[in-house]
């Protein structure tokens, strides 16, 4: 089970840290509360800026805003 969890909505996406319970509901492409960062060819790192917990995403995870924002 992934310490962050990514789920979609219809217009964005909700992103959930299960560690400390950090949460965003995503609508733009700038996240207040978890940081993009080390992005691969297919993958992605989300990192929660409360207790710095990472995971590796896949890029199709992410929603058209979100993956403009971090190529």
């Amino acid at each position: 089970m992934l310490d962050i969890m990514v789920s979609h909505k219809i217009h964005g996406l909700d992103i959930i840290c299960r560690r400390c319970g950090n949460a965003e509901s995503a609508t733009t492409p700038y996240l207040n509360r978890f940081q993009l960062e080390g992005t691969d060819k297919d993958t992605a790192t989300l990192r929660c800026l409360n207790c710095q917990t990472s995971v590796s995403l896949p890029l199709s995870q992410l929603n058209a805003l979100f993956y403009t924002h971090a190529c």
